[in-house]
């Protein structure tokens, strides 16, 4: 199969599957698709992933380690807005720690999808000093994760956001 019969098969799978053609952002970059490894080629005015017959592997962002960051908290509690976090996420596991407000405890994971999770906080110590049974968001972004925490006391709603850095 010559060149034109190479691209023409490309851009025939492309259509049939609909994948990726618009994943090309410059002339010569390479896209891991399926396991496959596609070269985006100039073809007429438009660039065009050409399969390469090459195997790749996709790199897998993982969310589990120790996660470190600090939190902001809408409205203020006692220890004020701002107060340092430390997330521990393992397969099947996480823990949550807030050391300068003396309080945290175990996570247990609501959902998942691989780069995101939800989890269910039970403070386990310090249960005077933080608000129990909150929800924690987290998820996978540029290599660090987004935190959210949204739970209740007293009638007042509370939440709270970070971006953790993985330790």
């Amino acid at each position: 199969m010559g060149r034109l019969g190479a691209v023409i098969a490309a851009m025939t799978m492309f259509a049939a599957t609909g994948e990726a053609s618009a994943q090309c952002a410059r002339e010569g970059e390479e896209l891991c698709q399926g396991g496959q490894t596609y070269r985006c080629e100039k073809t007429g005015s438009e660039l065009t992933p050409i399969f390469q017959n090459l195997p790749c592997a996709v790199n897998v962002p993982s969310l589990s380690g120790t996660w470190v960051g600090s939190g902001h908290q809408s409205p203020a509690g006692d220890a004020g807005a701002d107060w340092p976090i430390a997330m521990t996420i393992n397969d099947g596991s996480a823990s949550i720690d807030y050391p300068s407000l003396g309080c945290g405890g175990s996570l247990s994971q609501t959902s998942s999808d691989g780069i995101s999770a939800e989890y269910h906080e039970s403070i386990t110590y310090g249960q005077d000093k933080c608000v129990d049974g909150g929800n924690i968001t987290v998820r996978f972004f540029k290599g660090n994760l987004s935190w959210t925490w949204i739970g209740q006391a007293d009638g007042q709603p509370y939440n709270a956001v970070a971006v953790l850095k993985r330790k």
